[in-house]
């Protein structure tokens, strides 16, 4: 074998490494790109856990959310009823972007909401179908998915036990109300 002939082999050999790397490569970037999402859904899922909780442990004595409506984003971080960070300027955002708001339901001052805007069809899927049964009963009273709205089965709502807009949430139901992107979650909660 002449040098020349020598050099090409050890060119297309260097060549075939580095298309290898390079494969390797855009496979982990994607890789850690995916568990940092999942980092972030999961975080996504603590923030609404954490809300419910601090919010509800505030209030439940009183027996009326009446004052969490008054409050401004300042009060909200002053009393530490959200995470703190949560708060981004002058507003409340989840940990993908989304604005937060906490509003009074229709169902009146026993009452209050919870929602997260913008969200993306993973984040929508697991958030969707937290689990908030605790002991046999539930804080949570209604979850609304953009227009889709499923309610816990009481005589009141007139909801039985699996009927098609009775919580608790299945991935079925879920992936009905969640779309592909820009999602809207609301739960009500007593």
């Amino acid at each position: 074998m002449s040098a020349i002939d020598q050099k090409g082999t050890t060119m297309l050999e260097t060549m075939a490494v580095l298309s290898v790397i390079t494969v390797f490569t855009i496979a982990a970037i994607s890789l850690v790109g995916s568990m940092f999402d999942m980092f972030k859904q999961n975080m996504v899922v603590n923030e609404i856990k954490e809300i419910q909780k601090t919010i509800t442990g505030r209030f439940q004595l009183e027996g009326s959310y009446a004052d969490l409506f008054k409050m401004s984003v300042e009060d909200l971080k002053k009393e530490k009823l959200l995470p703190s960070q949560m708060f981004v300027n002058d507003g409340i955002y989840h940990r993908l972007g989304g604005e937060v708001t906490i509003s009074k339901p229709d169902a009146g001052e026993g009452y209050y909401n919870v929602t997260f805007n913008d969200l993306n069809n993973r984040a929508c899927l697991n958030l969707a179908q937290v689990e908030w049964v605790v002991n046999q009963g539930s804080d949570l009273m209604e979850l609304k998915i953009n227009k889709d709205v499923y309610k816990i089965p009481v005589s009141k709502n007139n909801i039985e036990p699996g009927d098609a807009n009775a919580l608790p949430m299945t991935l079925n139901k879920a992936a009905k109300s969640c779309g592909d992107d820009d999602n809207t979650i609301t739960w009500t909660f007593q």
